[in-house]
Parts: structure tokens; C-alpha cells; sequence
């Protein structure tokens, strides 16, 4: 949350573009695989976020493709 208490989103980012479905699945993921060794605290969404659009969309496609064959994610 910025100053003001709104919450800080990503707008004009790859993140912004996914469904609300598919991007909670991906902030899943990120938060057991990719950023597992992070404090809790730190661990939010907009995080999440940035680490998702660094990967860009070809990547989210298939790490969703993936867990979701592993059972990582419904």
C-alpha cells in the first residue's frame, strides 16, 4: 500500500493483462518455488508481480502449464 493506504498495482504490466485466476496461480507458484527463502512479511502480492512480469509471458504460460501437472496448483 502506497501512503495513502491504496494498494500499489503494476498498471500497463504483463501481470495487469493476465486473468485474476491465472495470476493468482502464478503468485502461488512464485511464492513456493521462486521467492520460497524470502521473509513472509516481504512476500506480497506487487512482489509477486514484478517477479512475474520479469519472466515475461511465454515463461507465466508455462510455469502455470507445469504446476498445474505437478498438482503445485488447481
Amino acid at each position: 500500500m502506497d501512503l495513502s493506504g491504496s494498494p500499489i498495482t503494476l498498471s500497463g504490466s504483463f501481470s495487469t493483462s493476465l486473468k485474476w485466476e491465472d495470476r493468482q496461480r502464478l503468485r502461488a507458484v512464485v511464492r513456493r518455488v521462486h521467492l520460497r527463502f524470502m521473509p513472509k512479511e516481504l512476500l506480497t502480492d506487487l512482489e509477486c508481480d514484478k517477479f512475474i512480469d520479469a519472466m515475461g509471458p511465454k515463461v507465466a504460460q508455462a510455469t502455470i502449464e507445469r504446476a498445474m501437472k505437478r498438482g503445485l496448483i488447481e
